[in-house]
């Protein structure tokens, strides 16, 4: 499991920073940057949706579509638009410290709830 968390957080970053960045049209006073709790509960969720996909089609190619239709689909539940989301990446990535311990936020639950699932 830690080795697809690890792959599926590469790729993100990866997809992420081909993206053009803009960030400095970015007001925080607009609200589109998006709190970091949100990011986390987002990432993790999208995190699990792409490994399922990924056990079961191994290649991005053939689940692509059906990924971005997931991660529209979650956006839309959490009330968050893609521009807010990808503004608020944009905002988080600028600092490597900040994104890392967004990552690490994200391992660290997933950690949290590997541990409470095995005790039971």
């Amino acid at each position: 499991m830690k080795s697809y968390v690890f792959f599926i957080v590469f790729w993100i970053i990866l997809f992420s920073s081909c993206q053009q960045k803009d960030v400095s049209k970015t007001s925080l006073n607009e609200g589109s940057i998006i709190s970091k709790e949100l990011m986390i509960s987002i990432f993790e969720e999208l995190v699990l949706i792409e490994t399922h996909l990924q056990s079961k089609y191994f290649s991005y190619s053939q689940y692509g579509e059906a990924l971005q239709l997931s991660r529209d689909s979650l956006l839309k539940s959490k009330k968050v638009s893609l521009k807010q989301f990808t503004n608020s990446f944009d905002h988080y990535s600028q600092s490597d410290d900040d994104l890392v311990t967004l990552y690490q936020d994200v391992l660290n639950d997933y950690n949290e709830k590997s541990a409470k699932s095995s005790i039971r």
